[in-house]
Parts: C-alpha cells; sequence; structure tokens
C-alpha cells in the first residue's frame, strides 16, 4: 500500500456513509421516541425508534470492524463522546422497552402503565435516555478539533434541529396509517425546515469567514463532487421540495417525509466528507511516498544492532 503526505489542507478518509447512517438512525430514532412521548402518537412509532436506534448500534459494530474494537468503544465514557453514547443508547433501548411494554397485547399484565407511577417514571426516564441519544452525536463529531469545520458549538445543535425534523419527516411518512399525527407535525415539521435553512447559513457563513481549513470546508461543499449532492440533495430535496409540499400540497405529506429523510442523511454525510485537516510544511517538508523504502525490518533490526554495539564500545 502506498501512503503519501502532503503540506496544506488534507480530507479525512475514515468517517463516511457508515458512520453518516449511524449517527442518523441514532438520533433519528431517538427524537422521534420524544415525539411519541410529547404528541402521544401510536404505539408503533415508539417500536420503530427503538428499532433504529438497535440498527444504528449495529452499524456501529460494523464501523468498528471487530468485537475487540467493539468493547472499547465503552471503555472510556469519561472522555469518549462514543463511549457515552454507547451507554446512552442501552439505557433509552432498556428503559424504552420496559416503558411501553404493558401497551404491548400478550405484556398488558406488566404492573406497570401510563396511568401508573412506576409507568410514568419509566416513560420520562426513556425520555431522558431519547434525548441524550439525540444530543450526542452532533458532540461526537464537534470534539473533533483537529478538523476546524467539526469543531464548532453549532454543529451539535444544527445536528439536533436535523434530528428533530428528520423524525417529525418520519411521522409524516407514517400519515397515511395515522391521519391524526399529521395535523400535530406537520407545522413542526415546517418550522424545522425554516429552523434547519436558517442554521445552516449561520453556520456555513460562519465556517467561511473562520479562513484556514474551515472555509476551504464550506468551498468543498460548494464544488464537486460535494456540491451536488449538498445543494441538490440536502437543500433542494431535503428542504424546498418538503416545505413546498407541506404548505401546497397536503395530500404529498408522505412524498415530504421520504425527501426530509434523504436530506437528513445526506446532510451528516456531507459535512463528515467536507472535513479538512491541514498539515504544517514543517511536518512534512516534501510528499513522502513509502513505496520508496525498501528496507526489510531484518535491515532496521541490523541497523539497532549496530547502533548498541557502537554505543558499548564508546562506553569503554
Amino acid at each position: 500500500m502506498i501512503e503519501k503526505f502532503t503540506t496544506g489542507q488534507n480530507s479525512q478518509g475514515e468517517w463516511a456513509w457508515l458512520l453518516a447512517l449511524y449517527l442518523y438512525l441514532g438520533s433519528l430514532g431517538g427524537c422521534l421516541f420524544l415525539l411519541f412521548r410529547i404528541f402521544r402518537l401510536p404505539l408503533w412509532f415508539a417500536v420503530v425508534s427503538i428499532g433504529l436506534v438497535l440498527l444504528g448500534a449495529v452499524t456501529l459494530l460494523l464501523k468498528l470492524g471487530s468485537p475487540q474494537r467493539a468493547w472499547r468503544a465503552m471503555s472510556r465514557p469519561t472522555t469518549s463522546w462514543i463511549s457515552r453514547g454507547v451507554l446512552f443508547v442501552a439505557g433509552f433501548i432498556i428503559f424504552g422497552c420496559l416503558s411501553i411494554a404493558p401497551s404491548i397485547a400478550a405484556l398488558s399484565w406488566l404492573p406497570w402503565n401510563d396511568g401508573t407511577a412506576l409507568g410514568n417514571v419509566l416513560g420520562w426516564v426513556a425520555g431522558f435516555f431519547a434525548l441524550l441519544t439525540t444530543l450526542y452525536p452532533g458532540f461526537v463529531v464537534s470534539n473533533s478539533r483537529a478538523i476546524p469545520f467539526w469543531n464548532s458549538p453549532l454543529l451539535p445543535l444544527l445536528f439536533f434541529t436535523y434530528a428533530a425534523l428528520a423524525a417529525a419527516g418520519a411521522v409524516l411518512l407514517g400519515a397515511p396509517t395515522a391521519p391524526s399525527s399529521l395535523a400535530q407535525v406537520a407545522p413542526l415539521a415546517e418550522g424545522l425546515i425554516v429552523v434547519n435553512a436558517a442554521l445552516s447559513a449561520v453556520y456555513l457563513l460562519a465556517m467561511s469567514r473562520a479562513g484556514g481549513s474551515a472555509s476551504e470546508s464550506v468551498h468543498r461543499l460548494n464544488r464537486a463532487p460535494l456540491g451536488a449532492a449538498y445543494w441538490i440533495g440536502v437543500i433542494l430535496v431535503g428542504l424546498i421540495v418538503p416545505l413546498a409540499m407541506l404548505a401546497w400540497l397536503k395530500s404529498a405529506a408522505a412524498l415530504a417525509g421520504a425527501c426530509i429523510q434523504i436530506g437528513a442523511l445526506l446532510f451528516r454525510y456531507c459535512v463528515l466528507k467536507a472535513g479538512v485537516y491541514y498539515v504544517p510544511a514543517a511536518l512534512t517538508p516534501a510528499k513522502v511516498d513509502f513505496s520508496t523504502l525498501t528496507r526489510t525490518s531484518a535491515d532496521f533490526a541490523r541497523e539497532y544492532a549496530g547502533m548498541t554495539a557502537n554505543r558499548a564500545t564508546g562506553r569503554r
């Protein structure tokens, strides 16, 4: 494998589709559960929300690549947002399942439900973990100090408002089977579209004025190959089209919800792929092609043995 290090702006290559999908599914599931609690939506919305978070956890395991790394993901909750996120997700899944269990016919014998004190406590605890599950993905990304485009206090807020929009869009997708939900959530979705458009503009303006790598990331969002995904996928399909549908074509609410999901996923992907870090010239004075290094481990061992012998001779 050939590795080349060059000075200047370099695109990060580790975080792409799998991580974008993980961030999308987890935050969507957590926020959908919050909407289920707030608007008292049909039970199946809660079931779907827990399923989405579980699917996001599976995606994270695929990203980590091995069981050994999976265990390490939860080993540093005091310093790592991913470790905290694993705990938040586990808490949400446990308490979310417990809170809705009595509403399932086969488990209706359980002594807690919405009308009991224990049922209310379980519901609030599940909602708390759902909120944490929704919030932490933004902090996972913004905690990356090496990439200025991500390292902004605006990013966690923007990730949260996009999660709320995606959750509202998921409710719109289910509107044909739950018509009463449409009247409750459609105005929220319209408002969140406007909020996300405004926050995105403020965020990109702030990053473009920050200069350096942050400004370079904004430039990459405005040109190929990311430009089409961002301006067509995120802005046009994810914001403008669903807003027009909700304003003038209520019968297309489910289609608007589908468009919102496309935009929400592409938003995370574009933000990740636009991440740029800077390599100072002092660290890499020239391009280094490691394919030209032909020394083997045996060569290094012989050199080390020679240096050790020279030091021993010098001490005599």
